[in-house]
């Protein structure tokens, strides 16, 4: 359990017959956990007839997070509550965001990839490691992004039908929008106060195909200034997601103890991380030139 929010144990709308309103009823009775509502059950505090199919859920429930099994929560939650297995589930999850040469998933390919998990970025390119991503992306059963519904999932699917997709997934895009923040990623960033490093600031989705276009004819400094931008969304979208959790839980009006965490904790530099990454590949040849003859070769469709 590593971040903020309402706690998982606190929640109850994926039970039988339980939906918001006997939700927040039964944290009104003080009922603010499964084992609690075991002891109430047990007590006769709640109707038999009622919560009767509800007592095998939360034991159920339990039993689940035992056993780290995010699939029992991904079947009976909300698909627009998934939000509140991050607070439970934070080592499980990966933040995602990619790059492609366009838009059309058919006609355009993915370049590069952005993850994080656990306090650590990835990076995946294409023509030097991307064919690693499959791998990577099976140990997590959940996956966070922004418009991923429409955008990075679509693509994955396509260009990567072996890897394993089929996971919670909570897309930012909504989530946010339900709390009033509409619009694109860079848009929500600046209405609650994100920053960005000045190098990355003024780019845009639309200048991510031009860049990794500049990078096989010499321009190493494209490939650069793609993979921070790319990393940057991704921390990004960890710094969203928290924030998001905090405004759900407010609205939600819990009255128990929230699941703190600082927002700065383990959110790795993304230049470090970059600069750790180029010279592990440059070694290789000593040079971009590596890079940039595996990018040419590697079939992409430019457009």
């Amino acid at each position: 359990m590593i971040s903020t929010g309402l706690p998982l144990n606190s929640t109850f709308i994926h039970l039988p017959g339980i939906g918001r309103h006997r939700e927040r009823a039964l944290w009104k009775k003080d009922i603010l956990d499964w084992n609690r509502f075991l002891e109430a059950a047990t007590n006769g505090i709640l109707s038999p007839a009622t919560y009767r199919n509800a007592v095998t859920g939360v034991r159920e429930s339990l039993w689940a997070v035992e056993r780290r099994d995010v699939s029992f929560f991904t079947a009976s939650l909300p698909e627009c509550e998934l939000w509140r297995l991050y607070p439970e589930f934070g080592d499980d999850t990966l933040f995602l965001d990619i790059e492609t040469t366009g838009i059309g998933t058919e006609n355009n390919n993915v370049t590069l990839i952005g993850t994080f998990s656990n306090g650590s970025l990835s990076l995946f390119v294409a023509g030097v490691n991307l064919s690693d991503f499959p791998c990577h992306i099976a140990k997590y059963p959940i996956v966070v992004t922004f418009n991923g519904s429409q955008f990075d999932l679509p693509f994955l699917r396509t260009h990567f039908p072996e890897a394993q997709l089929d996971k919670a997934h909570i897309d930012l895009r909504y989530i946010l929008a339900s709390l009033g923040y509409k619009g694109g990623l860079k848009a929500v960033e600046r209405a609650i106060g994100l920053h960005r490093e000045p190098l990355v600031r003024g780019i845009t989705g639309q200048d991510a195909p031009k860049l990794w276009q500049q990078y096989p004819v010499g321009d190493d400094a494209a490939l650069e200034i793609l993979a921070l931008y790319n990393l940057t969304d991704v921390v990004q979208l960890v710094q969203l997601l928290r924030f998001a959790i905090r405004e759900k839980a407010r609205k939600l009006k819990f009255p128990g103890q929230m699941v703190m965490a600082d927002d700065q904790e383990s959110l790795q530099s993304c230049t470090e991380y970059l600069s750790e990454w180029l010279a592990k590949h440059r070694s290789r040849e000593s040079s971009l030139e590596t890079l940039r003859r595996l990018a040419v070769g590697s079939n992409l469709h430019y457009s």
